[in-house]
Formats: structure tokens, sequence, C-alpha cells
């Protein structure tokens, strides 16, 4: 009988969270550090689900800088006439949002605390459906699963959790799936919330301890169940805050004249405009110990070697731990956050099934190659 692929992808679980928990999905018997990549969901995600690294799909950052076509944000620029008070109205934010929305932007984006007037300077990466056939330039997934024509359904992070969890439920119920993907970061939001020894992040734990269990538990002569729950990134509890702005509004030079800046949550990434600009502003930040600037060969390394260098000609990056506050994702502080170096323990992702893992599967790059044999295999065992 045919097996069917169920794939629960739970944004944010790291190896060491789930490691940590005694007992965890314990009916997934093999399981696997997977090495991800510097950044967070938005170049991860794309990484996984093609296969490529990020300068090959064209995916890093939420945000980066226009192109000659202006971007989703083009004609933005006239908000700076608008009064600071109504500038960070957050009704203005949600009008925007549905302004942009009604551009064609189809992938996900918030405006988060991104200073309204410089949103022109700046476009989504993102703008088609991640979790579609088509929502990459490179070929994906679901490209695959498009041409192989199988019987599939997925969820992402437009539904509920508990909604697709009781859709997953009922379509593995019905049999006729060959590939069921649950995609969640609903744990994601509460690590930021709470930190890793948060007392809701372990309920979610245990929640999805169950829901493994329940799956891999199917009914007596029912379909085989071949089982993967994996993650993208894992996360580090934020030990410190830093504070990139005040040393650079403090030098003659400024942001919108002289140099452009996005400031993550943990890097800060420029465009010159001046090259006295750029002398001072590194010179600025190399005092700075919780941060350093990255190289060539790390960028490169981590395929965010961009030849349009359109997510930042120079970037400064966050030690572990650390957290840019403030930054354009927000002004409070969070009690955990990822994008970080890519080998520190509490970043490296997971892989666990029911199934034999072949030694070759240890980077985030490898999950899709991985999938598509295993898709070989369930069409062979049918």
């Amino acid at each position: 009988m045919k097996p069917v692929i169920v794939i629960l992808f739970v944004d944010a679980l790291g190896w060491k969270l789930a490691s940590g928990r005694p007992g965890f999905a314990s009916a997934l018997a093999n399981r696997r550090e997977i090495e991800t990549i510097l950044g967070f969901s938005s170049g991860a995600l794309p990484t996984a689900f093609s296969g490529r690294p990020p300068r090959e799909h064209g995916r890093w950052l939420m945000y980066r800088r226009a192109g000659a076509d202006g971007g989703v944000f083009r004609g933005f620029e006239k908000l700076a006439w608008l009064p600071a008070r109504l500038r960070r109205s957050w009704r203005l934010r949600q009008w925007l949002t549905r302004q942009v929305e009604a551009r064609g932007v189809r992938g996900y984006f918030n405006l988060y605390e991104v200073p309204l007037e410089e949103l022109s300077r700046f476009d989504l990466a993102e703008r088609d459906d991640l979790f579609a056939p088509g929502g990459l330039p490179v070929d994906t997934l679901w490209d695959g699963l498009a041409r192989r024509g199988l019987a599939w359904h997925g969820w992402n992070w437009r539904t509920p959790e508990a909604e697709a969890i009781a859709g997953l439920r009922e379509r593995l119920a019905a049999g006729r799936d060959d590939l069921l993907f649950l995609y969640t970061a609903d744990l994601d939001a509460l690590l930021h919330h709470e930190g890793s020894a948060g007392p809701r992040v372990r309920e979610r734990l245990d929640r999805y301890d169950a829901l493994v269990r329940s799956l891999v538990d199917g009914p007596p002569g029912g379909r085989p169940r071949w089982v993967y729950l994996c993650s993208d990134h894992g996360m580090v509890d934020v030990v410190e805050h830093v504070d990139l702005l005040s040393p650079l509004d403090a030098l003659p030079f400024r942001r919108g004249r002289d140099y452009d800046a996005f400031f993550d949550s943990t890097m800060a990434r420029f465009w010159w405009r001046r090259g006295e600009a750029r002398g001072a502003v590194r010179e600025a930040l190399a005092g700075e110990r919780r941060g350093r600037w990255l190289r060539e060969d790390e960028l490169a390394r981590e395929g965010a070697d961009f030849p349009a260098r359109e997510y930042g000609e120079d970037v400064f990056l966050l030690r572990p731990g650390a957290l840019l506050v403030p930054s354009f994702m927000g002004s409070r502080p969070v009690a955990a956050m990822h994008g970080y170096d890519a080998d520190h323990p509490d970043m490296t992702a997971l892989l666990a099934s029911n199934r034999p893992l072949p030694p070759d599967v240890r980077r985030l790059a490898d999950l899709r190659g991985f999938f598509e044999r295993e898709l070989d295999a369930a069409e062979a065992a049918a």
C-alpha cells in the first residue's frame, strides 16, 4: 500500500530546544541536527524548499534595497510630509499594509517599525507565495509536486495552527492525499515572547509531542504513514541589548543623505552614497564589541554574497544573545531571537522521522532533495 508522507514544519524548533525536552517526539526515533543559514525564515524557508542558497533563490532578508522599478513602496516617500504623530499611527500602518497587498504582494511581510518616510528606499523580496508552485524564481519542492501530479495539501502561516492541525487530521483520515504539509510559526512567536524556558513554550512542545504520536499511530489496515518533523532554525535567548542608532546619530553623516541603512533585530545593513560616510560608520561600529562587520568570505560561505548588493553593501552582525534595540523590527526588547551566526548551537535546526535519515542530509539545503527521494521511495512502495 502506498505510504502517505506527512511533514510537520515547526518554525524555530531548534535541535537544542527539542533535545532538552525528555522524551519529546520519541515516536520519531531517527533524528539529526540540521545546519541552518545566517538570517531569518525569509531566507531559510526558500533554502529548505528549493535546496539552493540565498544567492541563487534570491531571498535572504525580508527587506532589500529598492531597484530601478521603485519597488512595492514607490510613492511612499510622500509620507515624510505627514506629522510625526500620524506616521506612528497603527491605523496608518494597517492601511499601508493593505495598499502593499493590493500591489500584488502574496508573500509574508510586516511593516514592523520601519520609518514610513524611509520605506520607499526599500523593497520586499518575497512577492509570491513560498508555499506554492511558482513561488520562487527557481525550482522548488512544490513545483516538483505539481510535475508529479500527486494529491497533496498544505497549510502555512495564513491558517491558525489549531485550524490547520484539525484540517490535517481530517484529510489524513480521509486517506486521499499522498503528501500533507503543515507549517506553523506559533512556537516562533512564543519563543520571542517568553524565551526557551517559558511556560507556554513548554506547553506547546507537549502539544507537538502528542500530535506527532497521533500522526504516527494510524488506524490498523490504513496507509503507512511516513512522518517528518523539521524546522528552519533555532532560537537564542536574549541576554543583552545593543543600541547602534545612537552612535550613528552622533556622526556628521546622515541616513538618507549620506548613506541608507536597514536595522534588523540582529544586524545593521548599509548602502553608501558617500565614501566618507562608509569610513566613519565602519569606524564608529568597529568599537562595538558585541558585534562585528561581516567579511566577504563569510557572506560567501553563507550564500549571501549578492552581486548587486541589494541586501547591503556592508553588514554588521551582533553576537548571539544580543538584540538590536531599537531597530526597524521593534523598539521593545523580546525574550529570544534568531538571525545569528548559523554555527551557534542554539541556532541549529532539527529533522526527525520514523524513516531512516541518510547520512548526507545535514544542511537546510538538503531537505528538498531528501523529500524528493522519499517521494520516489513512496511511489516504489505502492
